[in-house]
C-alpha cells in the first residue's frame, strides 16, 4: 500500500486545496459526508484522492446554497438525483424573493400610497372575530389575540399579522364611523397548525401600499375604492390589512417607517 499512498494526499494537503481546515474534513467524515480513500490501520492517518477533493468542493457549494447534511448526503446516496434538491431550492428562492420585496417595502419612507395588482400568497392562520372601527380597536384586538396564540403554544409564521375587515363603505367613496365586524388573523406554520386554523388560498388582489403613521389611512381606503371602480374589478372577498411594518414590529420603529398593505381579493 506504500506505493498507492504516493498517489494520495494527506489530510493537510486535501484541506489546503479546498481552503478548509483539517477539522472541517474530519467533521464531514463524522457526519457521513466524506470517506477517505484510505485510512492507515496502524496510525489512523487519512489519505484522500482526486474524487475526495472534488466531493469536498461540491459539499461546500451545496452548503453555500443553504442545504443541510441530510440533503447533501441524500444527493450522493441517490447517485446524483437533483429533483428534490431543485424543488427545495426553488421554494427557498421564492421565500428569499419575498423577503427582498418586504425589505424594499420597509425601505419606503416619508408617507405615500402606491397601487398594484398582485398575487396574494396562500396563508394559514388562527382567526378571531371582533368588532370595532378605530385603529386602536383593531390594534388592541390583534395584540391580545397574538399573545393568546403564543400562550397556546402555536408555532407562529413570520408572515405579517393582518385583519379582514367586513366593510364596503370605501367602495362607495365614503368612510363611515360605525363599528363593523373584523377578523384578526395570526399566521401560523402550516405543518404545525392547530385544527381550528384556516388556510386562505392564493388569490388575485388589488393592493394599496400605505406608508407612514395611520393619520391618512382613510385616503388609502378611498384610493382602493376608486381603483376598483376605474379598473372594473369585482371584489372576491373582504379587504385585508397587513401590518408589514407596524407598532408590533418593534418599539424602536419610527412611525414614518410604518408600512401597511391594504389588499382586496378580486375575481380573475
Amino acid at each position: 500500500m506504500e506505493k498507492d499512498k504516493k498517489a494520495l494526499f494527506q489530510i493537510t494537503e486535501a484541506a489546503h486545496a479546498c481552503g478548509l481546515s483539517r477539522s472541517t474534513l474530519l467533521r464531514m467524515e463524522e457526519k457521513g459526508l466524506l470517506t477517505p480513500a484510505y485510512i492507515a490501520p496502524d496510525s489512523g492517518r487519512r489519505y484522500y484522492d482526486n474524487h475526495n477533493v472534488a466531493r469536498v468542493l461540491q459539499i461546500e457549494k451545496f452548503k453555500a446554497m443553504g442545504l443541510g447534511t441530510e440533503e447533501i448526503a441524500g444527493y450522493f446516496a441517490s447517485g446524483g438525483e437533483v429533483t428534490d434538491l431543485l424543488s427545495m431550492l426553488e421554494e427557498r428562492l421564492r421565500e428569499l424573493s419575498r423577503g427582498v420585496e418586504e425589505l424594499r417595502l420597509r425601505a419606503g419612507e416619508g408617507g405615500g400610497i402606491s397601487i398594484q395588482l398582485m398575487t396574494l400568497p396562500a396563508v394559514t392562520c388562527c382567526m378571531r372575530r371582533c368588532e370595532g372601527h378605530t385603529i386602536a380597536d383593531k390594534y388592541n384586538a390583534m395584540y391580545d389575540f397574538y399573545g393568546q396564540c403564543v400562550r397556546r403554544g402555536c408555532r407562529l409564521s413570520d408572515e405579517p399579522i393582518f385583519t379582514i375587515l367586513e366593510r364596503t363603505d370605501y367602495l362607495e367613496s365614503r368612510v363611515g364611523d360605525t363599528p363593523y365586524p373584523f377578523q384578526v388573523c395570526v399566521p401560523v406554520r402550516p405543518e404545525n397548525a392547530p385544527k381550528e386554523a384556516v388556510t386562505l388560498p392564493e388569490c388575485r388582489a388589488l393592493s394599496v401600499l400605505y406608508y407612514g403613521d395611520y393619520s391618512g389611512v382613510d385616503e388609502a381606503f378611498l384610493a382602493l375604492g376608486r381603483e376598483v371602480r376605474e379598473r372594473g374589478l369585482k371584489p372576491a372577498g373582504f379587504v385585508r390589512v397587513l401590518g408589514i411594518v407596524a407598532p408590533y414590529s418593534g418599539r424602536e420603529i419610527e412611525t414614518q417607517r410604518y408600512c401597511s398593505r391594504i389588499v382586496l381579493p378580486v375575481e380573475e
